[in-house]
């Protein structure tokens, strides 16, 4: 077991009786959960169906409020929570496509995957909008039983004198008071809640990426002719290299039912070096001439950005306190293209430690580690623990995603062009280009720290 998740770290006391006064006649929940996301809709829903008191406090005027675009939702995983869900969750596109593009500023080298078999029930993925999968989330947990109370801001978590969590605080004009024998914090990345109760360490620029995202409105037919595309299918694109003019980082396309999202990204420290803000980098991508032709005759509907925590397995904070539990991007329970999915099992593994310490009536931090060792058991955590070392090694090789692009376009283009000279002749100047880009020991030395992290 991970040890350092079940570690005690002693929270910063808040005084009950300060805040509490006269009102004795607080409301008491079973749980209360601070965040209105997938991994705390998730945690409420479960609890809320096996009887539990549940309320959800969201900040923003409903879910989702705070999030724009979409993304990827792995159909086998949501299934086994909620079987058969595209039945009842509106979904954009069934993903039958899924590709990626080496990319530098003239050029692309892709490969592309298609199957028809990825067509049929339980299906593999599907591309979402947040705003509607959080919103079908939110239903699903009140029509269980949980209350979900919107516009409200949970300040601070209230501890006891044996720092046991036993409420919040929200920012109200009354200053709101919400007691409950446990407390999930499910409110996203760079959670400040965990980090005011002294539970979380800040977050560091380099663990923590900044991204920024566009939806462009254009028709399905339109779509489908330009992706090459059935009605109703779509395709993901992973863009690496070019997209985020040099430094390590992602970005992809995924098409939706009326509109296109592009999404780009990198570490927060990366933007401090380079200099430009994250839109730079929407822009680019948007004039490249493979790109700009996808989106030609579009209209941006929706604009934003998000934090996501990539520090991977090494940045997990200490996930269980006495009567708290931490889920989700709160987490950094965040680990490549999965998020939502990962913080949807977060909360429901939360939800059986919960239900558990609920039927026994202990509320402490050992009986609540159940949540860590469902994580521990599970996919989430040894795809985690697999790939701990990708972050360092992406500081490592800061050039890595732009360098080798570079190299693999240049490859495909002097094999594509046809020149007066004989083929050995080709295959050494080709040989002579790549090793003047790279020398082999260091390509080689790469390799070797690329091989040792991905498990």
């Amino acid at each position: 077991m991970v040890k350092h998740w079940c570690k005690f770290k002693k929270p910063h006391k808040i005084s009950i009786t300060k805040h509490i006064h006269a009102k004795t006649s607080a409301r008491k929940y079973d749980v209360i959960v601070a965040g209105a996301g997938p991994a705390g809709l998730t945690a409420a829903y479960f609890l809320a169906r096996d009887g539990l008191d549940v309320l959800v406090i969201e900040r923003g005027p409903y879910p989702g409020a705070k999030n724009c675009g979409g993304a990827s939702l792995m159909a086998e995983h949501t299934h086994k929570l909620f079987p058969n869900f595209w039945e009842e969750c509106e979904c954009e596109r069934v993903i039958t496509d899924q590709s990626y593009w080496l990319m530098t500023e003239d050029s692309i080298l892709s490969s592309r995957f298609q199957s028809t078999r990825l067509t049929a029930a339980p299906y593999n993925r599907f591309s979402v909008k947040r705003n509607k999968l959080y919103r079908w989330l939110a239903n699903k947990a009140t029509q269980a039983g949980a209350q979900v109370l919107y516009s409200h801001t949970v300040t601070e978590v209230m501890f006891n004198d044996s720092a046991q969590a036993i409420g919040v605080t929200t920012q109200t004009s009354d200053n709101n008071i919400f007691l409950a024998d446990i407390i999930i914090l499910a409110d996203g990345a760079n959670s400040l809640l965990a980090e005011r109760s002294g539970l979380a360490a800040k977050v560091t620029s380099d663990n923590m990426s900044l991204y920024v995202k566009e939806t462009i409105a254009l028709p399905s037919a339109v779509i489908e002719e330009r992706f090459n595309l059935l009605p109703g299918e779509g395709t993901i694109i992973g863009l690496i290299g070019y997209p985020t003019a040099g430094f390590n980082g992602t970005a992809s396309i995924h098409t939706f039912k009326d509109s296109i999202n592009i999404n780009a990204g990198m570490a927060v420290a990366s933007f401090a070096q380079a200099g430009f803000n994250p839109n730079d980098l929407l822009e680019r991508i948007k004039k490249h001439p493979y790109i700009n032709r996808l989106l030609t005759g579009g209209k941006t509907i929706e604009y934003g950005g998000a934090l996501i925590p990539e520090g991977g397995y090494h940045a997990i904070p200490p996930l269980v306190h006495s009567g708290l539990m931490i889920v989700g991007d709160a987490g950094s329970l965040v680990n490549g293209t999965h998020g939502i999915n990962l913080a949807m099992w977060s909360g429901f593994y939360a939800a059986k430690a919960g239900y558990a310490a609920k039927i026994s009536r202990d509320y402490s931090a050992k009986k609540l580690s159940l949540y860590a060792e469902l994580l521990e058991e599970s996919f989430i955590i040894q795809d985690l623990k697999a790939n701990a070392g990708a972050a360092k090694l992406m500081r490592d090789l800061p050039y890595a995603f732009d360098l080798y692009s570079r190299m693999a376009n240049e490859t495909a283009y002097q094999v594509s062009k046809v020149y007066t000279m004989p083929k050995t002749a080709k295959r050494k100047m080709i040989y002579s280009k790549i090793k003047s880009m790279q020398p082999l020991l260091k390509m080689a030395s790469d390799l070797w720290k690329t091989l040792k992290v991905i498990r």
